[in-house]
């Protein structure tokens, strides 16, 4: 099975993701065409926001990950696909596509092959 991983606002290190903490601008897409958003966070930075007033911690598509990293993001595409994250999140309408995450000409789409639960990349 072979997924794209698409940085929509371009990739050019993960300077910016490693200092936040936080990066939303990354789509996983599945063979059959179907785009979903990922909301990558750190544990650091859930804390962060995470004060007193909070009885919970809700963020759809939520993937925590020990530091946002390219490789780390490419890494947890296999998990995400044991888990069955199809079966989980709703994939994004082409208007959302076109309204949050166009124009494609600045996305980075990096491919991810997962088969027999190993990833290939």
């Amino acid at each position: 099975m072979d997924y794209s991983v698409v940085f929509t606002s371009g990739y050019d290190d993960d300077i910016e993701s490693l200092t936040r903490g936080i990066k939303s601008d990354v789509l996983l897409g599945t063979s059959q065409g179907d785009f979903y958003q990922m909301n990558l966070l750190t544990l650091a930075r859930i804390s962060g926001e995470f004060d007193a007033d909070k009885s919970c911690f809700l963020e759809e598509n939520l993937v925590i990950l020990h530091e946002i990293t390219k490789e780390r993001i490419l890494h947890c595409v296999e998990a995400l696909h044991k888990w069955g994250f199809e079966q989980q999140w709703k994939p994004l309408t082409r208007q959302q596509l076109e309204k949050y995450f166009y124009p494609k000409e600045d996305w980075v789409v990096f491919t991810v092959e997962v088969s027999d639960g190993h990833k290939k990349s």
